[in-house]
């Protein structure tokens, strides 16, 4: 099965976005998708999630900060890297051209403090609107201006610069910094070019989110992995298994 029979057999049409939405990700470089998740799906990988995390200890004293490749670990992850509207979103930023490297998630709890702008590339500055990575933004609670939510500039993916090279404090707040707010079940598809980074959670509740990271399916600066463990491509069918490149099984 070749990548392009993969994506349309899971959902991805010329029309599975709208022109407005397919504008917003090129002129903005981020679009948000409200009513992705329904509140089963929402609580059914809440309960994935925070078995993971109680498993590994994740954002608790002494343990990780972060959960990677979740689906290698857990079942019930699956639709993060197989919704064909967020796959659609994806694809119009990577020209069609993508590979998963997986799901990740960071607990962002009370008092998180707010992130440096950043990219999510070590690689050079894109060109030519060539752009090599571009992720998806999954809310399992509302994100609100107080409890913690990501914050991008938009536009910046074409400045041809990082946050780094162009501001002098990449961890202030921004003047043109948007955040992105929505009901929980919303994903926020955004060009990993762009600007951005969460903000500080002055609430008194955890702020609940994935991410699903997609890069170009040839891009030789990426050094994440797009691999599967042998039950999670015993778990998904063809086309799901077609969206992750690299041969050998993970094994963590």
């Amino acid at each position: 099965m070749t990548l392009q029979e993969a994506l349309c057999e899971l959902g991805v049409r010329d029309d599975t976005l709208s022109q407005a939405e397919k504008m917003r990700l090129d002129r903005e470089g981020y679009v948000l998708l409200l009513n992705i998740l329904s509140a089963a799906q929402i609580a059914a990988i809440c309960r994935a999630m925070d078995g993971v995390y109680a498993a590994e200890g994740t954002g608790q004293k002494d343990g990780p900060a972060e959960s990677s490749y979740m689906q290698n670990k857990v079942a019930g992850l699956d639709i993060c890297f197989t919704h064909p509207r967020v796959l659609a979103a994806i694809c119009r930023v990577l020209d069609g051209s993508i590979k998963s490297l997986g799901v990740h998630g960071r607990p962002h709890p009370p008092d998180g403090e707010q992130q440096a702008l950043h990219v999510d590339y070590n690689g050079p500055a894109p060109h030519a609107e060539c752009y090599a990575v571009c992720n998806s933004l999954w809310m399992l609670t509302e994100f609100t201006p107080e409890n913690g939510a990501t914050r991008v500039i938009p536009g910046t993916h074409r400045s041809g610069q990082t946050p780094e090279e162009a501001l002098e404090d990449p961890a202030a707040d921004h003047p043109r910094q948007k955040l992105l707010l929505g009901p929980a079940g919303t994903v926020a598809v955004f060009n990993s070019h762009v600007w951005h980074g969460t903000t500080c959670n002055r609430s008194a509740g955890r702020r609940l989110s994935l991410t699903s990271f997609f890069c170009r399916r040839d891009d030789p600066h990426m050094v994440f992995s797009s691999a599967l463990s042998l039950a999670a491509a015993q778990r998904l069918r063809p086309a799901a298994r077609c969206l992750f490149a690299d041969p050998e099984p993970w094994t963590g």
